[in-house]
């Protein structure tokens, strides 16, 4: 039996001052679950306002936006998921999480219930099941989940999309194309940067045997 807690983390259609967790059974408030004292800097407990903005209007409903803190609060780690459940009165587009809090080393799992969901969000909570376990090869954000999953903890605090306006650095797999869909794998800098340098040294060398193997080179 593994030590995985999980919560759901209901839609705030109601504009409530305190965002409601759900374990299957009971609803309470977030903080309690997660103590804004301890919560990570840049943790987003539904889909940040700059993935929905750059996303076609028409695609908003497949967005599934996810973070990882592989050190967290005593050598736990968590990891969430989000994805658009619809709008409040106002129209404004709410969001349907999933907080995973896992022991250090501990796989993320997502066979999880949602019958103690109120019935409107259920559908929500079933879809984002479904698509994280067996992702379709078309389903772009399922499959940048699933990578997710994966990524070293020595890479820190992590998500599956780039976010170009966060408080913090995370390391991302994935940069969003003109439709806001994560179609771009980030690359890193490092071999590009080892290249460059290689290609400066053997230039150099070149240079200096084509001269008559007079040594050139400077150091300031």
């Amino acid at each position: 039996m593994t030590a995985m807690r999980a919560y759901w983390i209901l839609p705030n259609r109601e504009q409530r001052d305190d965002v409601l967790a759900c374990d299957g059974k009971t609803n309470v408030p977030l903080k309690e679950v997660l103590d804004p004292r301890t919560r990570p800097t840049g943790f987003s407990h539904g889909v940040p306002a700059e993935v929905l903005r750059d996303c076609e209007p028409e695609r908003i409903g497949e967005i599934l936006f996810a973070q990882r803190f592989p050190e967290w609060g005593g050598g736990k780690q968590l990891f969430s998921v989000s994805t658009p459940a619809g709008s409040d009165a106002s129209g404004r587009v709410v969001s349907l999480g999933l907080l995973l809090i896992l022991e250090a080393g501990e796989s993320a799992r997502f066979d999880i219930g949602y019958a103690g969901l109120p019935h409107s969000e259920q559908g929500y909570a079933r879809a984002l099941l479904e698509r994280i376990a067996a992702p379709r090869h078309d389903d772009l954000w399922a499959r940048s989940v699933r990578e997710l999953i994966g990524v070293p903890a020595s890479k820190g605090a992590a998500t599956n999309v780039e976010l170009r306006r966060s408080p913090v650095p995370f390391y991302s797999l994935y940069a969003t194309d003109r439709r806001g869909m994560p179609a771009t794998r980030k690359k890193s800098r490092v071999p590009v940067l080892t290249a460059t340098i290689v290609l400066a040294v053997a230039s150099r060398w070149l240079w200096a045997h084509a001269c008559g193997g007079v040594q050139l080179w400077r150091f300031n």
